[in-house]
């Protein structure tokens, strides 16, 4: 991605199918979030390089509320490569609306672009 890239510009293919991928599932809110997913957009970056995106999804849409949890991510997915782990996908929510999508690796090195889509676990993501 790019720094030319503008906020409210589309989601990539990418981008689109690793969120498909983390809001699939029964986790408490997941109808929300894929209804939402139809309206999200590219919301920037916060912090430059790092292998995570802001989502924004417009507070004038008519859309269901992801329910408030106790903090942290609202779902997440296994990253691996064979047998070998190698981080965990972070959906993250803020007054009911998808927020980001966080790559946080199990690596001393933070990664610097998000994962292939078929390194991301397949099952139902974990709520947290």
């Amino acid at each position: 991605m790019t720094s030319a890239r503008e906020i409210g510009s589309p989601l990539t293919a990418h981008e689109l199918a690793l969120l498909r991928r983390v809001c699939a599932g029964r986790w408490p809110g997941a109808d929300a979030a894929r209804a939402q997913l139809v309206h999200a957009r590219w919301g920037g970056k916060d912090h430059e390089g790092d292998a995570c995106f802001l989502i924004e999804v417009a507070a004038d849409t008519d859309l269901p509320r992801i329910p408030s949890h106790d903090g942290g991510p609202v779902a997440t997915l296994g990253v691996a490569d064979g047998d070998e782990a190698l981080g965990m996908l972070e959906l993250w929510v803020e007054d009911g609306r998808l927020r980001s999508l966080d790559y946080s690796t199990f690596g001393d090195t933070a990664p610097g672009a998000l994962p292939a889509v078929h390194l991301v676990d397949g099952s139902d993501p974990a709520a947290t």
